[in-house]
């Protein structure tokens, strides 16, 4: 099943009774349209549980489906539209080893370090982190590692059509001049940062793990981490989390 979170907005000012539709669908699979109507006076929450039925495709490096998720609101003040990509996959750690969908799996990377020397920024769209994708799969690799930085969406489109495990990182590298769990500003901007990148990017399947970022200092870092992935991994379990990378 898919856990859909709504957040509604009523700027009518006036009682609304409205019709919400969703289905999910993909090029080899449709599931039924779920229909419910909501009123609504002020603005809300609603979550729904969406059935995926008995045998949903899921999303691997060798089976990358990705689902589309569309949504619709109708009121008499007009009908709103949304269409959401997300894919059915479980990434989790099991003792020492990695799985996907209950399956052991190795991890063969490389690292990404924002490096674009032809522009100055990272690529902004899907056909280019297509063909960086393609490079690194004709190289036998399933998973990049942004170091320190979190790519733009075009990237997280392209890896769910790859069949790519990417580990985003919240654009830290807190050990020279700076330090974590000492008060600092950046104790609570990393929890925004990391807060907007899971909200903007979460559903995307190739995004199987996440760190603060590269390697952490500071006397008071541990705490601060344990707290940190404690945190995130309560919010959002869709995959998994660590404190720092490099050390």
């Amino acid at each position: 099943k898919v856990i859909v979170k709504l957040d509604l907005k009523n700027l009518s000012g006036k009682k609304q009774l409205c019709k919400f539709s969703l289905w999910a669908e993909n090029k080899n699979h449709k599931s039924n349209k779920l229909v419910k109507e909501i009123s609504l006076s002020e603005n809300k929450e609603i979550i729904i549980e969406y059935p995926m039925g008995e045998n949903p495709l899921l999303w691997d490096e060798f089976n990358p489906n990705v689902y589309t998720m569309h949504l619709q609101l109708e009121s008499k003040e007009g009908t709103f539209s949304r269409r959401i990509d997300f894919g059915m996959r479980e990434f989790k750690a099991n003792g020492t080893r990695f799985e996907i969908n209950g399956r052991p799996i190795f991890l063969r990377g490389t690292l990404e370090c924002a490096i674009f020397p032809k522009t100055g920024y990272p690529a902004t769209d899907v056909d280019e982190w297509s063909r960086i994708f393609k490079v690194i799969k004709a190289h036998g690799l399933n998973h990049m590692r942004f170091h320190s930085w979190c790519p733009p969406e075009a990237a997280f489109i392209a890896a769910d059509k790859a069949g790519i495990y990417l580990q985003v990182e919240c654009s830290s590298w807190a050990n020279q001049g700076s330090s974590l769990g000492d008060n600092k500003p950046i104790d609570k901007w990393l929890y925004k940062e990391a807060g907007q990148i899971l909200n903007d990017y979460g559903n995307h399947p190739s995004f199987c793990m996440m760190a603060y970022g590269n390697e952490p200092g500071g006397k008071n870092q541990g705490k601060y981490l344990n707290e940190f992935v404690s945190h995130w991994k309560g919010k959002d379990s869709r995959r998994v989390y660590t404190g720092g990378a490099g050390w």
